[in-house]
């Protein structure tokens, strides 16, 4: 009877939603079987950190990923420590939580919920494009580089947050280019999520509240601010608990710490002519007014290592996990990214006119929104080193998503342009 009535609701779609359909079932086949294809290869890999048999011998391999859990820990009442103030606590409390219901099982049903969240994550995607674009193909290319990109694929199989973080900025892409009536309060409330996933977040959501207090509404800016400091109530949980384990009421202590080891360090390096960790030792005592002051006093490696920073470091470079002698998703990663800072690039100077000229229209909101959002997440890679694009492949919704709508409104117009032209002739 189930069965019946499923095929029933597939014949009264429109032809479009069955277009849409067949192409998202489509996508999804794919990318499944694409990732299985990787995951049997790096599971036969020496060296590679990746075991789908048993996903708990690499899950916690690196660093991050034990302090994630270890926060985690601590949540549940099983650990001393202050790790909730450097890890938000939205990623360890799902740790914490697995560990507590699945215990010796955790990991594999951890491994397979970032399973789905990187499949949840296309599917979005996919959606997103569907609002803004109108076209199949279109969405199907959108969703078929997210998935064919190595880094968030490999990052499923361990500890780490970008995971969720592109699951929830994936959703907050299609919350945008939705007709919702409240769809901007939406997707505040996802990008609090994800400043309690990655701090990086926060100049984002800063930005994003002086938004929505700027954009003319019905409603009076003091009820505004009511409602804005209801939805923060993710960020009010992770400064409680920051208070609770520190004394100190912080979102993050982590990007003070980047800050100083990962910038401030390489240009004192670079300056004295010394190694990593003899300038963190030299600097460790330096508040941040001297941090400042010596960058200022430093103008010129300051910028240049700003820019070798977000390029090298973080645009043009591999994935930081893809490891084992002979790995064929290295090179991969190395070229995928090389090609994408290049599309980046060419896309900067179109992106910026479509947003300034008067000549075009079509979801300009939408496209400077979501390019904002980009653009603040590259610029805040600067500060850091060392992660390849860890920091950076987290945005990839955002302009996977904002070129298509872009080139759409681009297109249009100018055809629109041409047509009447010709019947003017």
């Amino acid at each position: 009877m189930q069965n019946l009535i499923s095929i029933k609701r597939i014949q009264n779609l429109t032809e479009h939603q069955k277009d849409v359909l067949l192409g998202l079932l489509i996508v999804l086949a794919v990318a499944v079987i694409y990732y299985f294809q990787w995951a049997y290869y790096l599971t036969g890999l020496e060296g590679s950190k990746v075991n789908i048999d048993q996903p708990e011998r690499y899950f916690w391999w690196a660093n991050d990923s034990r302090s994630y859990r270890e926060a985690g820990e601590w949540l549940f009442g099983r650990a001393d420590g202050t790790a909730i103030a450097d890890r938000p606590w939205l990623y360890p409390f799902m740790l914490g939580l697995a560990r507590t219901l699945f215990v010796g099982n955790a990991e594999s049903v951890l491994w397979a919920g970032q399973f789905l969240m990187w499949l949840a994550s296309g599917l979005f995607i996919y959606l997103a494009l569907q609002n803004g674009t109108r076209s199949t193909v279109m969405s199907m290319l959108g969703a078929g580089i997210f998935f064919s990109h190595p880094s968030p694929l490999i990052l499923t199989f361990h500890g780490m947050t970008e995971t969720l973080n592109i699951f929830l900025i994936a959703i907050f892409c299609w919350i945008l280019t939705t007709s919702k009536l409240n769809r901007f309060y939406f997707a505040f409330v996802l990008l609090t999520f994800a400043t309690v996933v990655k701090p990086i977040y926060l100049f984002v959501l800063v930005m994003f509240v002086i938004y929505l207090l700027i954009r003319p509404q019905k409603t009076t800016h003091l009820k505004q601010l009511g409602i804005i400091a209801l939805l923060l109530v993710p960020i009010w949980i992770q400064v409680f608990l920051s208070l609770i384990a520190t004394g100190r009421p912080t979102i993050s202590n982590i990007g003070a710490y980047t800050f100083k080891n990962y910038f401030v360090a390489d240009v004192h390096l670079r300056v004295e002519k010394l190694e990593w960790r003899e300038s963190m030792q030299e600097i460790e005592n330096w508040d941040l007014r001297r941090q400042l002051n010596y960058l200022q006093e430093n103008r010129r490696e300051t910028a240049l290592t700003f820019r070798r920073h977000i390029i090298d470091s973080n645009l043009w470079t591999g994935s930081f996990f893809t490891l084992g002698e002979d790995n064929r998703m290295t090179g991969f990663a190395r070229i995928a990214n090389a090609i994408l800072a290049y599309l980046h690039l060419l896309m900067l100077p179109l992106i910026t006119y479509y947003l300034i000229s008067a000549k075009y229209s079509e979801n300009k909101e939408i496209v400077a929104l979501l390019y904002f959002c980009f653009v603040i997440q590259l610029l805040t890679t600067g500060i850091s080193t060392g992660q390849e694009d860890r920091l950076i492949v987290t945005a990839m919704p955002l302009w996977i998503v904002t070129y298509p709508l872009a080139y759409k409104g681009l297109k249009r117009t100018d055809l629109s342009a041409i047509a009447s032209t010709i019947n003017l002739a």
